[in-house]
This record gives structure tokens, sequence and C-alpha cells, in this order.
């Protein structure tokens, strides 16, 4: 379901935010661009919750720290109410009471700031590990040798032979 949202924001160069948000029954948003974690925006409570995707690893704990200290920055999520949530690698803040305008488009215009800031890292993360295994499916000529087992491989292995059993400390136990 797709949801839209009219955004104003005090700014004339600030034409239109595009995010991938939908609209939960008590009226909740849910803001999925970013790869690694979807922000919950939690109206009735003032409140952000950021949950971790399906993936779980080190970098979502990283990621939430980055989102967080730039919402701080931007004045949109009090500092001191930033916490671990009640689910597993979750966190939360409290969203301020706005003076003026609307809490809500505030915090939606600092979360696509952020996404937009993020986006190029993860691109590239991408690009890197495509390239990886492309050079480990496929690699160059000088990166690899040949198949050839009659040149590489021996019929006996090891560095005593199977008829020399006398040799080494076996022989303390075979009296």
């Amino acid at each position: 379901m797709i949801t839209k949202l009219n955004i104003t924001i005090d700014d004339p160069e600030i034409e239109k935010i595009f995010l991938q948000a939908r609209s939960t029954i008590d009226g909740n948003i849910i803001v999925s661009d970013h790869p690694e974690i979807d922000i919950m925006i939690l109206v009735s409570k003032s409140k952000l919750v950021t949950l971790p995707k399906e993936e779980l690893d080190d970098e979502i704990y990283e990621s939430q720290q980055r989102l967080f200290k730039h919402l701080v920055m931007k004045g949109v999520v009090d500092y001191s109410s930033v916490q671990a949530g009640n689910l597993f690698m979750s966190m939360e803040a409290v969203i301020p009471e706005a003076t003026s305008g609307d809490k809500i488009q505030y915090i939606l215009y600092a979360i696509s700031e952020f996404i937009k800031e993020e986006l190029p890292f993860y691109r590239d993360q991408e690009e890197f590990e495509k390239e990886m295994e492309d050079q480990l499916l496929e690699p160059e000529v000088d990166e690899y040798t040949e198949l050839d087992t009659d040149k590489y491989h021996a019929d006996n292995k090891g560095s005593l032979p199977p008829k020399y059993t006398r040799w080494g400390i076996s022989n303390i136990y075979r009296l």
C-alpha cells in the first residue's frame, strides 16, 4: 500500500522528498528505504524506533547510531532519550513537541536527508562485493594454476612411505 504524504518545510529550495513509506492501521509510519534498518515513526507515542531488516550483522548498530546522531544534530529527536528498544537490536528515541510546524514532517525530512547521505555507501559496497565475486568465479590468467594431475600430483603422498613403519615414534609402541 502506497501512502502519499504531503510535507511542507519552510525552505523554498525543497520541492519534494521521496521515501518508501507506508502507514499502519493505527496511523504510524514505516520508512523502509534504508538497506539495513526499518524506521518506524510512532505518531501517537511521539517515538522513533529503528528495527533491523532480515539480515542481522555487526553493521546494524553503527547504522542506527549514525541515524540517531544525524537526527539529534538536526534537532528532531531528544538526545537524552536515545536508547535500546525492547526488541532485539532495536533503538528508539522520543520526538519532542514542535513549537511551530508539524514534527512528523520535520522528522520525515531529516530521515530523507540521512538516506540520501547513506545510499551511495551501500551502492559502492554492493559494487565491491560484485567485483570480488567476479574475481573469485572468473580469475585473471595470472591468478590461478592449471589443473594438470600428471604434473602436480604424485602417486605416493606424505613424508613416510607405508612400508617404513619402524620410523618415528610409532616404533616405541610396537615392541
